[in-house]
């Protein structure tokens, strides 16, 4: 009896393979029939023109410009009203070695007299930029020996950076005025501009006097573009005819 048992068992088996097997083919059969015979939906972008089609479906989207300051200002006046501040400097011209920039800069200028126990309080600038009429960076240099001249140092880093910042339309964010004015080290952005304060450090230098000097520097940077360069559009001449009308004008204006 055992012989049929097993055959009997194994004939059932095959039986229900075969039958799932022409189960699942039917079910596949049928869901590529569906996806064949279904509707396809429309492009939604079949309407739009080539180009912006091209822009909606680029692999690597065009990215929003950051919006940046940037310094418009005349920088030979600028260099000329800190020389009247009394901060010397031979003026905007060509920097040395360096044939693609412009700077002024000061002399080491002594703010106060020595004293017995201490020298005196000093100050550096450097003003560069890329061309005759554009700033793109601010060096300070301050160096304050004796602690009771230290409002005498600040206020003329202050004289410098605000003339900068009046002419340049830039209000100057309150954490970098406390980092300024308590000789701690920063490092951030503001609307484009780097700003880094940085007290020299004794351990680097090996000078224990190093913590009294204090590196101040503001960089303007690059503007980015709204749009790739090749991408504006070009108005008609003037002459052709073509002009702006104010947004109240009368139509034959």
């Amino acid at each position: 009896m055992t012989p049929y048992y097993i055959w009997g068992t194994l004939a059932l088996l095959a039986a229900g393979f075969a039958v799932g097997g022409l189960f699942l083919h039917l079910v596949q059969q049928q869901g590529e029939d569906s996806v064949v015979t279904s509707p396809l939906m429309p492009d939604p972008l079949s309407s739009l023109q080539p180009p912006a089609r091209n822009v909606l479906l680029a692999p690597e989207p065009e990215l929003a410009a950051e919006l940046k300051r940037s310094f418009l200002g005349r920088p030979d006046q600028l260099c000329d009203e800190l020389r009247s501040l009394g901060l010397g400097n031979p003026g905007w011209r060509r920097a040395p070695f360096s044939a693609d920039r412009w700077q002024c800069a000061s002399d080491l200028v002594p703010l106060t007299t020595p004293s017995v126990d201490y020298g005196s309080t000093t100050l550096f600038f450097l003003l560069r930029g890329p061309s005759d009429n554009r700033i793109d960076y601010l060096r300070l240099k301050l160096v304050v020996e004796d602690p009771r001249q230290m409002q005498i140092g600040l206020d003329a880093v202050w004289l410098v950076i605000d003339a900068l910042a009046l002419r340049y339309g830039w209000t100057v964010p309150e954490v970098f005025r406390e980092a300024v004015s308590g000789f701690r080290q920063l490092e951030t952005n503001h609307r484009g501009v780097r700003m880094s304060v940085a007290p020299e450090d004794p351990k680097l230098t090996g000078d224990p006097l190093a913590s009294q000097r204090l590196n101040i520097i503001l960089d303007f940077g690059e503007p980015d573009l709204i749009r790739p360069a090749d991408r504006f559009e070009k108005a008609p001449p003037l002459e052709s005819g073509w002009s702006v009308k104010a947004p109240n004008a009368p139509a034959g204006e």
